[in-house]
């Protein structure tokens, strides 16, 4: 029992030591709290690149919006520039066309030229009677709900993501129409 008038530091058979009862305690504290910053981990890393998309496409429709303003062709070929502003659009999201797919990234720009006619370049919808003569208008989509950047883990159980990210930029070109007004100018009204 004793050694020298001291007791010996190993317990008696059928008796633990205060340290032998904690053993797997250490194993289920680490699971519980690896559990709460991988799920924290993950949301911010699931909602920055939900960020980072909506900005893309925020910035795609900006820069097709710039193309179709600074068009150098003729003045009245109007499916031209919505083509070209459309092409810049797609160039801008192309990353998020190759990471989800390249048709869920749809692109349209839809516009009125100066004589009022609806001008349509893309498989989105358009709405062309909410623009004045001379204004373009680009929308550029991302399907987040059919193609998301990041898995969910939960499966179909998405909870708080978006489906859709849409990012519009309506631009006036600053040609006169028929009646000789530009687009946002307001004709003055005949006293």
């Amino acid at each position: 029992m004793a050694r020298n008038g001291r007791r010996l530091a190993f317990p008696a058979p059928g008796r633990r030591s205060p340290g032998q009862s904690q053993r797997g305690a250490y194993a289920v504290e680490f699971s519980v709290v690896f559990a709460i910053f991988f799920l924290v981990f993950y949301g911010l890393l699931t909602y920055g690149l939900i960020f980072t998309a909506q900005q893309s496409v925020s910035l795609a429709a900006e820069e097709g919006a710039r193309a179709a303003l600074r068009w150098q062709g003729a003045a009245d070929a109007w499916q031209a520039r919505a083509d070209k502003a459309r092409t810049v659009a797609q160039t801008q999201a192309d990353w998020l066309a190759r990471m989800g797919g390249a048709g869920n990234v749809p692109v349209t720009v839809c516009g009125k030229s100066a004589a009022g006619n609806p001008v349509r370049s893309g498989p989105g919808p358009c709405d062309a009677d909410a623009l004045q003569a001379g204004q373009m208008e680009v929308v550029v989509s991302y399907l987040y709900g059919t193609a998301p950047l990041i898995p969910s883990l939960l499966g179909s159980l998405r909870v708080a993501v978006p489906d859709r990210l849409v990012g519009r930029a309506r631009v006036c070109l600053g040609i006169a129409t028929a009646a000789g007004q530009e687009c946002g100018s307001i004709a003055a009204a005949p006293t």
